[in-house]
């Protein structure tokens, strides 16, 4: 490096460090080091002496900055290392593959993942994202609950979130369980910065660090509470904040009151825009140093103490600190993988991996010169990064999740009892394992019937969705949120979706578990090829699988379950040999975390086969990347509205068993697999639809119909999306055209509403086909246990006011039609 000029003003030593660094740094990191330095001179031990100061200044810019230039340089050389790498793996499965995988599949294996056979299929970034996700809120709630026997509860209710902010910063209230869970907190959020700090990311410490602030433009848009004018929202904003921040930390060596407030301003106008999300990465889930980018004018807000910060929390942030640590870990293990695969500049490192695989396959397809371009990947990617997750305009995003969370919670009451078609789906999972129909059969009814090994689930890293209050099925979205997601997903519970959902889960985790772990003592060779080649699937090869099965299995009642959380027990020495060379000790603890991810990778990406939920792949086709918020992006999720099941059961079930099965496999495994699925599906499915007319108050339909047993397959979802077009020539049950299908519900209610405006076919009908309009929206009466009180109580009989004769022509049509009878009358 050149000799050190000093130092004269920040201005020239911008200058200088942007010469130096030859464009290798950016305006925002050059600034981080000297707002470190503001820091440092407006500190009392740096007012006294004028010459230290410099000196100490110039010694402190340049240590860090040449810091900064070596992790640049030996991030670069990592992440074309982990491209090599990728790049290799991709190009083996390809030549092994048989014709099954081109370059363009094995990019897409490697995002999201795919079915087909190969090593590298289901070892992808959406599923370790998925998997690091379940383990990181499995451990806070198993820590937090183990504190006292209310403590999950007071934190999720946010009663004592302002003492456990003050605990966090070091304030004792003299509240035990205050402290004991701000140290799991703090202790939780610090192992995932030293991760991402051990993977290349230079994510500084933070004395006050809480979580990262929430800030919401909803709020934000309307901080005057009297006016629309932006200028006078932002100005009440601005008062607002400053009241509350340690200006001197926030803003170091500004002290006019003008400029302040308009740096604050700009803060205002990014914040709204949504660019601070954009430019974030995997830095700013913790908050970083760097509070002057002269390009984004993003700032760390540095507040005066934990009940300023919790005040903004409540009035334009998020009051739930539960809420936002769980948005950390989300993030976190967002970005972990991200990073393993592509390094601390993922699009950089995809575009990479594309020049080469381009540059190998150019003479054997001239349109994988087209294909392999970052921006045919940009759906995944956008799943993967989060991006399709900012906001066009909150509006318009509100005004659209409301909506269609209202279309849930108004026709899903069901679900429980459609869902039993989750079985055929658990017992079609643990035969293409390798365990049996059977297996299956008795899994999934232990799971529903019988309480599961908590102390197995515990070590494994699966709990209760319903616990944690989140929802996640394949009925839900990602589009809840703020109080209506809590709402939704509280319906969710209330139906017993969560609970059936999570128990299949589970089950499936402990079951494959236990299974591998019964084979702990057998070789990689001598497993049978169904369990072999599932663990081919996840690159688990005979070193890895003589790893993973030389960790202590957790022993209970005389149950053996492999499990990955002994992981630190390998010895270096025997990772440096499966390696083949010799690696440092924060290579050697990437390894070891990777070999974790990848074990839990098989157990949760597995477990959601039992209960089919939407995985990164399925997401990234039903949103095409598109925000929400914008035109395209409300379209978009309205016309995939209730669409994600049949989507999730085609790509990742249908698909599976199409083209799942490794060369030496059965000769006709494929057609043994989906015959299995097919015959599970329609008994499940006609299972499912008994119980619904029973509800109904009908008796069952006859099944020596073939309209009956067409209903029943595409009742378990085993006809996939096609199912909702092929039955009643064409017609769902609400009653809709294919058209208004295809176009999703909200399209269909919209359709009838100006049908019985503008278009009514029989006026004297219309207060009937008005109610059931209603009837079809309703949350509470819609729920499987409610829905035939109403009926019987009070649908059927003002149905028969508004149009006399109702119940009876409703009954001769399922005698007709279905060989139906009713054994219930209205009152």
């Amino acid at each position: 490096m050149a000799k050190k000029p000093s130092i004269k003003t920040f201005d020239k030593c911008f200058q200088e460090m942007k010469r130096l660094s030859g464009n290798s740094l950016s305006d925002e990191k050059i600034n981080e080091f000297l707002d470190e330095i503001k820091i440092k001179i407006n500190e009392d031990k740096f007012r006294n002496g004028e010459e230290q100061t410099k000196k100490l200044l110039e010694k402190e810019v340049y240590d860090n900055f040449e810091y900064q230039q070596a992790l640049n340089k030996k991030n670069l050389a990592e992440q074309n290392i982990r491209v090599l790498d990728r790049y290799q793996k991709i190009v083996d499965a390809i030549e092994t593959s048989g014709g099954k995988i081109d370059p363009v599949k094995g990019v897409e294996a490697m995002l999201v993942g795919i079915q087909e056979f190969s090593n590298i299929t289901r070892d992808s970034i959406g599923s370790r994202q998925k998997a690091i996700s379940e383990r990181e809120r499995t451990k806070l709630y198993n820590a937090i609950k183990n504190i006292s026997k209310n403590s999950w509860e007071d934190f999720s209710s946010g009663k004592i979130d302002l003492e456990i902010k003050k605990e966090m910063l070091g304030v004792n209230t003299g509240i035990k369980e205050a402290k004991a869970i701000a140290n799991v907190l703090k202790n939780s959020q610090e192992e995932l910065r030293l991760t991402l700090n051990d993977l290349g990311a230079n994510i500084q410490k933070l004395n006050d660090w809480i979580t990262r602030t929430v800030h919401n433009p909803e709020k934000m848009a309307n901080a005057s509470k009297k006016s629309r004018l932006v200028e006078e929202n932002r100005n009440a904003w601005v008062e607002y904040i400053r009241e509350r921040l340690d200006i001197k930390r926030t803003f170091p060596g500004i002290t006019d009151s003008v400029k302040i407030n308009e740096i604050l301003s700009d803060v205002y106008n990014s914040l709204l825009s949504g660019d601070h999300l954009k430019h974030g990465g995997a830095i700013s889930i913790y908050g970083t140093k760097n509070v002057a980018n002269r390009l984004n004018a993003s700032r760390v807000l540095h507040f005066k103490d934990a009940v300023a910060r919790h005040e903004y929390d409540i009035t334009f942030g998020e009051p739930s600190l539960k809420e936002s640590v769980l948005s950390v870990l989300e993030n976190s293990a967002r970005h972990i993988p991200l990073i393993e695969f592509l390094g601390t500049n993922p699009e950089n490192g995809l575009e990479k991996l594309l020049s080469l695989l381009r540059k190998k396959y150019k003479d054997t397809n001239p349109q994988y010169i087209r294909d392999l371009n970052v921006s045919n990947f940009r759906n995944q990617l956008a799943e993967l990064d989060g991006s399709v997750n900012l906001i066009g305009s909150q509006t318009a995003a509100k005004i659209g999740m409301v909506i269609r969370g209202f279309q849930r919670i108004g026709k899903l009451g069901f679900t429980p009892i459609s869902s039993i078609s989750d079985l055929a789906f658990y017992m079609s999972a643990t035969n293409f394992q390798g365990r049996g129909l059977l297996t299956g059969v008795y899994e999934s009814l232990n799971a529903l019937f019988k309480t599961q090994d908590k102390q197995a689930m515990e070590v494994i890293g699966i709990t209760n969705n319903s616990l944690i209050n989140t929802s996640t099925n394949a009925y839900s979205q990602t589009d809840s949120f703020g109080k209506f997601g809590k709402i939704e997903n509280s319906f969710f519970k209330w139906i017993g979706l969560n609970r059936w959902v999570s128990n299949l889960k589970s089950s499936m985790a402990l079951g494959l578990s236990r299974h591998y772990g019964m084979l702990a003592d057998t070789a990689f060779g001598s497993l049978n090829v169904r369990e072999r080649n599932l663990l081919k699937l996840y690159g688990i090869d005979d070193g890895k699988w003589n790893l993973l099965r030389s960790i202590k299995t957790l022993d209970v009642e005389s149950k053996r379950y492999l499990t990955a959380e002994g992981v630190n027990e390998l010895s270096d020495e025997v990772i440096k040999k499966y390696v083949g060379k010799n690696i440092s000790e924060r290579e050697i603890r990437n390894f070891k975390r990777d070999l974790e991810i990848t074990w839990r990778n098989v157990l949760i990406d597995q477990s959601i086969k039992a209960s089919p939920e939407p995985d990164a792949a399925v997401r990234a086709f039903m949103n095409q990347g598109l925000e929400k918020g914008t035109a395209a992006g409300e379209g978009i999720r309205f016309i995939g509205q209730f669409k994600s099941f049949g989507v999730t059961i085609w790509k990742n079930i249908i698909q599976r068993e199409l083209k799942g099965y490794g060369p030496d496999d059965t000769k006709y495994a494929e057609v043994a697999g989906l015959s299995a699925l097919l015959v599970a599906g329609t008994i499940s499915g006609y299972i499912a639809m008994s119980i619904k007319d029973m509800l109904r108050g009908r008796s069952p339909r006859d099944p020596s119909k073939g309209s009956t047993i067409l209903e029943a397959i595409a009742q378990s979802g085993s006809l996939s999306i096609y199912g909702d077009f092929i039955l009643g020539q064409i017609q769902n049950q609400y009653g809709s055209n294919f058209f208004e299908t295809l176009a999703g519900p909200t399209a269909s209610d919209a359709s009838k509403i100006l049908d019985l405006i503008f278009n009514p076919k029989e006026p004297e009908k219309m207060g009937k086909k008005l109610l059931e309009l209603v009837e079809g929206n309703a949350p509470i009466i819609n729920m499987w246990y409610t829905r035939w009180v109403y009926d019987y109580l009070i649908g059927y009989n003002v149905k028969e006011f508004l149009d006399p004769g109702f119940f009876e022509r409703m009954k001769s049509k399922h005698e007709e039609n279905r060989g139906q009878s009713y054994f219930l009358k209205p009152l």
